[in-house]
């Protein structure tokens, strides 16, 4: 009993210790939490600024193809609308199918001016189903190549923004226009999924497939079109896949993050 309170002095400074180093260890844990916080937030601000760099470029860079195209894309589609006019008077015989190239030149110039304004296209005014349908319908039409659209009765529930809603019309626009340049296909499947915080886009053909599914965004004349459309999926923060073999058709599955 004699050494009871010393082993009690002993007891009370250690716990002294234990609490003052528990104390420190939490004050540099917040300390060094607080130094992270700190740099997370000057690389976001350093981010923000390079983006907004990036985009003054390619505003700049738009701006400068925008005028080309009107300039010269405008010009060309002007003179092939009057010579069609012309070609209509001067062979009555021929006024059906004239009419009906008078109106792809004019569909072509209205296009061409929704791009050059950065517009919606003009097919989404009825909205993201229509366009879709119309894309592949015309699509078939003018390929000769089986094209069906497969979608959910959700799939074009709500509205994803016309914003993402012309993202995925103009990805499944260049996605179908390069299968008629390069796939030699014979049937094209377009499914459309939403789910709860995601849209997803698959566009599969069986044609001649891809040696090399990542490798062909690197370089050659069927990559322009992926990386383009690879470019505007990530734009629009979502992800793209491509699934091919050679003889055995491919794959391009896009999805795209909704609000």
């Amino acid at each position: 009993m004699r050494h009871a309170p010393p082993l009690l002095e002993i007891d009370v400074i250690c716990a002294s210790v234990c609490v003052l180093a528990c104390a420190t260890c939490l004050w540099l844990w917040w300390r060094q939490r607080l130094h992270t916080l700190r740099a997370l937030k000057e690389a976001r601000r350093q981010v923000a600024r390079l983006g907004a760099s990036q985009q003054s470029l390619r505003d700049a860079e738009r701006r400068r193809i925008a005028r080309d195209l009107h300039d010269d894309l405008g010009q060309q589609l002007l003179a092939l609308g009057l010579d069609t006019a012309a070609l209509a008077r001067q062979y009555p015989a021929l006024q059906a199918p004239l009419d009906r190239l008078a109106q792809r030149v004019q569909h072509a110039t209205r296009a061409m001016r929704a791009i050059v304004d950065d517009l919606p296209a003009e097919a989404l005014e009825s909205g993201l189903e229509g366009a879709v349908q119309q894309q592949i319908d015309q699509f078939a039409r003018l390929s000769g190549i089986r094209c069906r659209l497969e979608a959910a009765p959700d799939a074009f529930a709500g509205r994803a923004g016309h914003g993402m809603d012309n993202i995925v019309y103009r990805v499944l626009q260049e996605s179908l226009s390069n299968i008629v340049r390069h796939a030699q296909a014979s049937e094209v499947c377009v499914r459309l999924r939403r789910q709860e915080h995601s849209l997803s886009l698959t566009v599969r053909d069986n044609g001649v497939g891809l040696p090399q599914p990542k490798a062909i965004l690197g370089a050659g004349r069927r990559s322009h079109g992926l990386r383009g459309i690879a470019q505007r999926v990530a734009e629009a923060g979502g992800r793209f896949d491509i699934a091919s073999e050679p003889g055995a058709g491919t794959a391009l599955t896009m999805s795209f993050p909704l609000a």
